[in-house]
């Protein structure tokens, strides 16, 4: 009696009561009603767009870039009806890896270029493709084309020179930049905002070339501004001259003015003592010559009758003798 007693015991199940039973089934449904919830909804912050696809065809598209009254929650069917794709429509930038081109001159270099870039239409960027990484693998292999193409027009003293005047770096950059904004827009709804050349590297075989061409630079600039220097020098020289010449040229006509009017005063001084007194000033002339001609030391034998030493023996030969002065006859 005993044992039977015991496994009637052990056979029973415990009963719940009803108000257990409502509790444990109103807290699953509100589990499954969480989970729904969950499934049935997205948010879209702010620099994100959310594409909701339909057995993976899209039905909606909440681009919030530039648009704040489309960010915020939003429901969807869930899960495997309706699917949300968050796109990143913020800045991106990458860098692009070496690549090797030639130049219109035939010299291979290797250029490190950057993009920056940003999504501008959302269902065509996730139609071609997808994600950031496919974006800049197209990105890739659009820049390293059109790098190849406009490189081959022009010179390497474009990228590398001594002459500021030679580089067109920004000129290169806006050509890539135009073909690559334009094909990525429309292919992919991708906006290139910028492409920059980062570094310029060359091959070993290059570097030589290189070298020897920014050398013939600075001979060529050095050869320029001595050239320069000379024609200034010269110039300022030429100046010199002609303002000496000047100068001389005024002197001389001063001096030749002077001279002029001291012959002309002379000649009027002259003529004022002939007309005084003509044998006076005859015996004046007279002695002017001999004092030009004869030194302190010289001797010299002339006859006494013949010019210019007549006047002093003049009145020795006349007749008469001397002439007393006047006013003692």
């Amino acid at each position: 009696m005993a044992h039977h007693h015991g496994h009637s015991h052990g056979g029973d199940l415990p009963r719940l009561s009803l108000p257990s039973i409502l509790w444990r089934a109103v807290l699953a449904l509100v589990v499954v009603g969480l989970l729904i919830a969950y499934g049935s909804s997205y948010t879209v912050t702010e620099g994100f767009s959310a594409i909701v696809t339909r057995f993976g065809d899209p039905v909606q598209v909440r681009n919030s870039a530039g648009k704040t009254d489309e960010a915020g929650f939003y429901w969807k069917w869930p899960w495997p009806i309706e699917e949300v794709h968050v796109i990143d429509m913020r800045m991106h930038y990458y860098n692009t890896p070496f690549t090797e081109t030639f130049t219109k001159d035939n010299k291979n270099i290797q250029l490190l270029t950057y993009v920056v870039w940003r999504v501008d239409d959302p269902l065509l960027y996730f139609q071609s493709l997808g994600t950031p990484e496919e974006a800049e693998r197209k990105l890739d292999g659009m820049v390293a084309a059109k790098k190849n193409y406009h490189m081959g027009n022009y010179k390497l003293t474009a990228l590398v020179s001594t002459d500021p005047q030679q580089i067109k770096t920004p000129e290169i950059e806006q050509a890539i930049l135009k073909d690559v904004s334009t094909e990525a827009r429309r292919t992919f709804g991708i906006d290139v905002e910028q492409i920059g050349i980062k570094r310029v590297a060359y091959p070993e075989e290059n570097m030589e070339a290189v070298l020897q061409q920014m050398r013939a630079e600075r001979r060529a600039e050095a050869a320029e501004l001595r050239a320069k220097g000379e024609r200034e020098a010269q110039a300022i020289r030429n100046e010199g001259l002609v303002q000496a010449e000047q100068i001389l040229r005024q002197g001389r006509e001063e001096a030749g003015k002077i001279v002029g009017q001291a012959e002309k005063e002379a000649a009027e001084t002259y003529a004022k003592a002939h007309q005084l007194d003509p044998d006076f000033y005859r015996f004046w002339r007279s002695m002017q010559v001999i004092k030009k001609t004869l030194g302190q030391e010289d001797t010299i034998v002339l006859r006494s009758d013949e010019g210019p030493f007549g006047p002093l023996f003049e009145d020795m030969r006349s007749p008469s003798g001397p002439r007393p002065p006047e006013g003692e006859e």
